[in-house]
Formats: C-alpha cells, sequence, structure tokens
C-alpha cells in the first residue's frame, strides 16, 4: 500500500481515537455508566473497564502517530473494536436498542443500532489497512498536503455520518408526524 495512504488512515484513525478518549475522559463517571448499562460485564469490572478502555484508545492514537508502533497500535484498534461491536450485538439481540452506545462519551449519545457495527467494521478495515506493511517511498511536500488533506475529508465524513446515524431516530420520529 502506498505511504501516503498509510499516513492518512493513520492520522484519521489516531484524530478518532484520541476524541474518542478525550470524551469519555472527559466524564468519566458518565461513560461508566455507559459501560454498566451494556450489562455485560460484573459491576466490580466496570469502573476499571471504564478507565482501561479510553486509555487504550490513546494509546492506540499515539501509537499510530510513530511508524516503529503504527502497525502494533491498528492491531490494538483492530482488537478493540470487535469487542466493541459484539457488545453492541448482544444488546441489539436482547432488544436493548435504547441504550447510549457510548462511543465518544457523552459528547454524542447515541442509541445502538446495526449500523453501529457497519461503522465498527469499516474503521476495521482501515485499521488492517494500517496494520499491513507500507510500501516504501520518499514523500514530498504533496504528499504531506494530501495526507493531512486526506485525514481531515475522513473526519468531517466519519463526523457527518455518525451524527446522522444518532439522530435518524428523531428524523424518522418527524417523518412520521409530518405524515
Amino acid at each position: 500500500m502506498d505511504p501516503a495512504l498509510t499516513w492518512t488512515l493513520a492520522l484519521a484513525l489516531a484524530m478518532l481515537s484520541a476524541a474518542s478518549a478525550a470524551m469519555k475522559f472527559g466524564d468519566i463517571s458518565q461513560f461508566a455508566a455507559a459501560v454498566e448499562n451494556y450489562r455485560i460485564l460484573p459491576q466490580a469490572l466496570v469502573t476499571p473497564a471504564s478507565r482501561i478502555i479510553p486509555a487504550l484508545e490513546a494509546l492506540a492514537a499515539l501509537g499510530l502517530l510513530f511508524p516503529a508502533t503504527r502497525a502494533g497500535a491498528a492491531l490494538l484498534m483492530a482488537a478493540l473494536l470487535p469487542i466493541f461491536s459484539a457488545a453492541i450485538a448482544i444488546n441489539l439481540a436482547r432488544g436493548r436498542r435504547e441504550i447510549d452506545c457510548g462511543c465518544f462519551g457523552p459528547a454524542l449519545r447515541q442509541r445502538l443500532s446495526g449500523w453501529l457495527i457497519a461503522r465498527n467494521a469499516m474503521l476495521l478495515a482501515a485499521a488492517a489497512a494500517v496494520a499491513a506493511p507500507a510500501g516504501v517511498r520518499p514523500l514530498g511536500l504533496a504528499d504531506f498536503v494530501t495526507i493531512g488533506f486526506g485525514a481531515a475529508t475522513l473526519m468531517v465524513l466519519y463526523a457527518s455520518l455518525n451524527y446522522l446515524l444518532a439522530n435518524a431516530p428523531w428524523i424518522h420520529a418527524l417523518r412520521r408526524l409530518d405524515a
């Protein structure tokens, strides 16, 4: 894979992971409540998990920024995403769609849906691509501009999709009122 694409994906994933960790750390008690509300972990593990999860996300974000640690950080993300998806799937199977996913702490309350699993699958694919060996070629100024704008564009697209998904239930309710 071209090193510019690897850098673009790595930078976008690092920004996403750092934002997620920061928002969770910003109100750790709210995130702990979201973890508890999944009703998967024993009560004794809720508090440690609510601190470990954002710490691992922050570690992944930092690791993605350096070529020497990038593959390991991408694999860490690739390990976390299926765990998050499994927790969502378990609760969807239980019929518990109304709970907050906790994905971005209290900053973005988002109900559980199959779209979250699909989103996580896309993030997993990006993490796997970053973990794969990158091609070797010197990067020029145009590459760095492309990487910066590419990562920023991916983040804007991700945020837009995430906000649309978070607001989908309310949009659907408004459509019913208008009909």
